[in-house]
């Protein structure tokens, strides 16, 4: 068990009784904060975020579980004018695997000084791979995201453990999704084996369509690009 495991742990018994009761809890408290802005939950401009932090982003998007982000960025690209970030989002994670998934990137000082976790998209693909969820890492347009706060990495043990009320947890659905996503697991793999964040497009930025088992992903890049 290691540096963020243990403060989950610690997290858990002190804010409620199991981890739903802490879901709870944390989800009320954290929501009035989307609409301030302090030192632990901090409003920042877009062009401010930095990859290895975690986020919140209030995005324009039909999905609530889009539009209401909890996330992890790990890179971003740029070209013409446009900026694409890529993050994990968390409301594709079940509650029970989150802070696993994290806990190698954290070390017992990374709480307190509020440091950026070293990360890379790679990195990040091949661990949430792992667990089979590597689905979850998504990609978004800087330009619809219009309230974004960063997140203390002090707070990280309880933000694990929260969701937007209007972004409802849905085990049932988080289920049905993995299934989904199992079927083309392996194609999905392969494909991103071969063509990683650089390679999804062409040197003019324009973005290639050659990827089948990921054309959910690239398809609501081009949505994006083309609305926006």
């Amino acid at each position: 068990m290691g540096a963020l495991e243990e403060r989950v742990k610690l997290s858990l018994l002190v804010h409620g009784n199991g981890i739903e009761e802490n879901f709870k809890n944390n989800s009320l408290e954290f929501l009035p904060k989307w609409d301030k802005s302090d030192n632990l939950f901090k409003a920042i401009n877009v062009s401010d975020i930095k990859k290895g932090g975690f986020y919140f982003f209030h995005y324009k998007d039909p999905s609530k579980w889009m539009e209401y982000s909890p996330v992890f960025v790990v890179d971003y690209k740029k070209f013409d004018n446009k900026v694409i970030i890529f993050g994990v989002n968390l409301n594709f994670i079940p509650l029970q695997i989150r802070s696993a998934i994290f806990d190698p990137y954290f070390k017992d000082e990374f709480f307190e000084k509020d440091t950026f976790l070293k990360v890379t998209y790679d990195g990040m693909y091949k661990e949430l791979l792992k667990w089979k969820f590597e689905y979850s890492l998504m990609e978004y347009n800087a330009i619809q995201i219009y309230r974004c706060h960063k997140i203390h990495m002090s707070q990280i043990s309880r933000f694990l453990y929260s969701q937007h009320p209007k972004a409802k947890y849905d085990p049932q659905k988080l289920m049905q999704i993995w299934n989904a996503k199992l079927e083309t697991r392996d194609k999905r793999h392969n494909e991103m084996a071969q063509a990683l964040i650089s390679d999804f497009y062409d040197v003019d930025g324009k973005i290639k369509s050659q990827y089948d088992a990921l054309k959910g992903h690239i398809q609501r890049i081009k949505n994006s690009l083309k609305r926006f």
